[in-house]
């Protein structure tokens, strides 16, 4: 939505970098005394066209005239129900021909601590699988972020919705493009990265909500996981529901769409030539198409077969050992628990969340199980509205995102990963824009003691990113003396990760390692204090936990199991 420092422009740099990809001219961004180099729009991969749509990507070839990257490449065109809904509003025109690209930024300056191989740190966008791109991050305000700690960083972006995670569920189409694209540029990382002062021996991969899904299943596919050494899923991963579906549902999901797209036809191999002849205008038109899977994401990875050969748990079992940042954003139900939603009262709010995560595709009592969730939810509380608001707000939140970061920390830890698990929870009650007045509770909230009332931040999902990127996802960044402290702490915290597997601040050993033997302990990140805490979410994962014994695509992705 807008960077703190979009209102400076970046100057060309007056020479080529002789990249082992092939010459490149880049842009300079000064900060104080010290610059940063940045090098955008760096094709990674062959144009994911014609016989090549919904085919796994193609490198791109190298070139010996310099190219100019000094502007972001297009992202690629969105689609899908998030899309559909207007998650993200488009500001500039997509290419399905040009969007599989890369971003470099290099510090521009001698590092006294790494000299010619600098920690590289390697970004995956969210958006729900469907929408957003690298570029949604002003450049200047990204290249005084982290690259300001001695680390180089490089965003990507890969394919979306239909174009990304398109499938017939059977090998005549797969799908998990998205996935094969974002493999394909950490192997571009790992072959030219060291052109631009990187070390391929010290990747880190982070990502934010589906970018963060994203991270942790690469982590886990035999194709993926030796590209990279360190690992932050934000806010999503693996074992949160909605990360991946069954190949079976997944390809249901496409029944509606490609009836109203117009198929009439039979079979994986007709419905598949007739997706890659649609012109791209219409394949990823909005069609108002409706789908009856379980989750409010319409398009995600699958269990395919190929990209994930066994189930996860065995994937995580067989992969090296590494070490993993992972935790959530306040309550991250905030955001999507009143939005795109028609209801009377919270309590029917409550009821259509839990009926949205719990279908016929994923348990077989429905009802018993809803049930089962609400009477939960609701035992013990007020029937006040205000009550009932936030406990909507809560469900959502464990359903689609805590519970499933608890559970990835737990198994990484379990199958031998050094895990650091964290709750990011602090904002600027004012740094929400218009978002604020669109939902009952966000930014702040009066907290009840008692006798006493106490007004506390209530941070929610893709606020850290301001803080990481200098950009607002919510509204314009234009940060306080103290967010920019924040700024500071936080690029601190996930540099020291990447460069030495410790995101500890400096000096400090306040961050305790993740410990099975007390499952909710997190670091609770927030300004002037943060520290280590028990609670997790009130303990309320715990029931989830028991939930999710029940439903049965999960234990056939997860563990193999059939129930």
């Amino acid at each position: 939505m807008g960077g703190y420092l979009s209102h400076l422009k970046a100057e060309p740099l007056p020479g080529v970098l002789n990249a082992s990809c092939g010459p490149v001219k880049g842009n300079c961004y000064r900060h104080g005394d010290k610059t940063v180099n940045g090098y955008l729009g760096i094709p990674y991969a062959q144009p994911p066209i014609g016989k090549l749509r919904f085919e796994k990507p193609v490198p791109a070839d190298d070139w010996t005239e310099p190219r100019d990257c000094t502007q972001y490449g297009p992202r690629c065109p969105p689609s899908g129900a998030g899309h559909e809904r207007g998650f993200i509003a488009e500001r500039d025109v997509p290419d399905e021909e040009k969007c599989l690209t890369v971003n470099v930024f290099v510090p521009g300056w001698e590092s006294e601590e790494f000299k010619n191989k600098r920690p590289v740190m390697v970004y995956v966008h969210g958006g729900g699988f469907e929408v957003s791109s690298s570029r949604e991050f002003c450049d200047y305000s990204m290249s005084s972020t982290l690259p300001m700690k001695d680390v180089i960083l490089v965003t990507l972006n890969y394919r979306l919705g239909i174009l990304g995670f398109f499938t017939t569920g059977d090998e005549v189409c797969r799908g998990n493009f998205g996935l094969w694209d974002q493999t394909l540029a950490l192997k571009w990382v790992q072959k030219h990265v060291v052109s631009f002062g990187g070390d391929p021996n010290n990747v880190t991969l982070f990502g934010q909500s589906a970018g963060g899904a994203c991270v942790d299943l690469l982590t886990l596919s035999p194709h993926s996981r030796d590209l990279f050494q360190k690992i932050v899923p934000m806010s999503g991963s693996a074992l949160c529901e909605f990360a991946i579906r069954t190949a079976k549902n997944e390809a249901e999901v496409f029944d509606d769409m490609v009836a109203k797209l117009g198929f009439t036809g039979s079979g994986s191999k007709e419905r598949l030539e007739f997706m890659r002849n649609l012109p791209c205008k219409k394949l990823v038109s909005k069609t108002g198409f409706q789908y009856n899977k379980s989750g409010f994401m319409s398009m995600c990875p699958n269990y395919d077969g190929d990209f994930f050969p066994k189930p996860l748990d065995e994937l995580r079992k067989d992969a090296s050992k590494r070490i993993m940042m992972t935790g959530i954003a306040g309550n991250e139900g905030i955001l999507f628990a009143f939005n795109h939603s028609t209801y009377s009262n919270y309590t029917e709010l409550l009821q259509q969340k839990i009926a949205e995560d719990y279908k016929e595709d994923v348990v077989d009592d429905v009802e018993g199980v809803r049930k089962e969730i609400f009477d939960y939810y609701t035992k013990d509380i007020p029937n006040d509205d205000d009550t009932m608001m936030r406990r909507a707000a809560e469900f959502v939140g464990d359903s689609v995102f805590h519970t499933g970061q608890l559970a990835t920390a737990e198994s990484a830890a379990r199958h031998g990963d050094e895990v650091w698990f964290y709750k990011f929870d602090y904002c600027n009650p004012d740094g929400f824009g218009p978002v604020r007045d669109a939902l009952p509770y966000v930014g702040e909230f009066i907290a009840v003691y008692f006798i006493k009332y106490e007004k506390i931040s209530a941070p929610t999902h893709g606020i850290e990113l301001r803080y990481l990127f200098g950009d607002g996802i919510f509204s314009k960044f234009e940060p306080t003396e103290e967010e920019l402290k924040m700024l500071d702490k936080l690029t601190t915290i996930f540099s020291n990760f990447a460069k030495y597997g410790n995101p500890n601040e400096t000096g400090s050993t306040k961050w305790e390692k993740y410990d099975l033997n007390r499952p909710g302990r997190h670091y609770r990140i927030s300004y002037p204090d943060s520290g280590m805490e028990d609670d997790y979410c009130g303990g309320r994962w715990k029931f989830l936990e028991e939930m999710r014994k029940k439903n049965r695509c999960f234990q056939a992705n997860v563990y193999g199991k059939k129930i």
